[in-house]
């Protein structure tokens, strides 16, 4: 099952550089200067990137570009979109597997009166989620809690839903991880995630280097032919393997372009300074490299086989 791949053409004429389209809505609006090095002299300083950290600007800034309770594109309205394949009730269990702040847990919880353990690889943002679940009243139907994935251990056959968006490629040994997933699922139980994933297997570009150094955790990705083995090597039956990358940019655009249009509208404050220049960088390398055709954003939905090696009724 493949990935379709966007031509050159269609690269350029589809979506334009992000960096460009931000400082075009920026409107003369200077950002602030990153400061060079420890020890650098001269304004030419190169500054070497500090790993971003969830302090509590970063963490303001994000939900205010996302949406309150997220930290990544998809809000409220994709979540409910994305999670319809589950066809979720109130008699079914679902486990959130980086689940940032916990906004799609939450919402889960809420709208198909489910329980959702959600569980993220950030000590601090698992903190800030768990309390933004206990200020809604669903700290109960809705923890977030703190986890490892290399350790990720859980009671086998217990889940009927596991839910993650964007954990995967970061993880430097998936085979492993998505073995402990499949373990974790009922017969019947379905896996539904989204990944950044390689154009092509073991690709490596200038632009996909570009987008590596920048991230917080180094990233080790996929192509999608590597997650078609590892997945029917579980015997886990591929519904959906897509290629979402337009839609994902355009869900880029459109929340950067209102948060900066929010941030005009208030005005520009020093407290926004150097979080909004991470932030910036940090999404302009990611769009950049998806926009130049090396990397993809995909949505994978497998569903598990019976106990007896039946594949699951359409």
């Amino acid at each position: 099952m493949s990935v379709p791949h966007a031509s050159g053409s269609e690269k350029q004429a589809g979506v334009p550089d992000f960096r460009a389209r931000f400082m075009a809505w920026w409107n003369g609006h200077e950002l602030p200067a990153a400061p060079p090095a420890p020890g650098a002299g001269g304004h030419d300083a190169a500054r070497e990137h500090p790993k971003l950290q969830w302090d509590s600007a970063r963490l303001k800034l994000v939900q205010e570009i996302w949406g309150e309770g997220f930290c990544s594109p998809g809000g409220a309205e994709h979540i409910r979109e994305m999670v319809k394949l589950f066809a979720l009730d109130s008699s079914m269990s679902v486990l959130e597997l980086g689940a940032g702040l916990g906004g799609a847990s939450r919402l889960m919880a809420e709208d198909f009166d489910v329980h959702v353990t959600a569980l993220e690889a950030d000590t601090d943002l698992a903190e800030a989620g768990d309390a933004l679940s206990a200020a809604a009243g669903l700290g109960d139907k809705a923890p977030v809690a703190h986890f490892d994935p290399a350790a990720f251990e859980q009671e086998a056959g217990s889940v009927d839903c596991i839910f993650s968006k964007e954990l995967f490629f970061a993880l430097p040994d998936k085979a492993d991880f998505l073995r402990r997933v499949e373990s974790v699922l009922k017969p019947r139980g379905q896996l539904l995630f989204t990944d950044y994933v390689l154009a092509e297997p073991g690709a490596s570009t200038p632009a996909l280097e570009r987008w590596a150094e920048f991230e917080p955790v180094t990233p080790a990705p996929w192509a999608a032919e590597d997650y078609t083995e590892a997945l029917e090597a579980l015997q886990l039956e591929i519904r959906i393997l897509e290629d979402h990358s337009q839609d994902f940019l355009c869900m880029v655009t459109r929340a950067w372009a209102e948060y900066i249009e929010a941030l005009k509208a208030r005005g520009f404050e020093a407290a926004d300074g150097l979080a909004l220049v991470d932030e910036v960088e940090l999404w302009a390398r990611r769009a950049q490299a998806i926009e130049a055709g090396d990397l993809k954003a995909c949505r994978i939905h497998a569903l598990k086989r019976d106990a007896d090696g039946q594949e699951p009724a359409a």
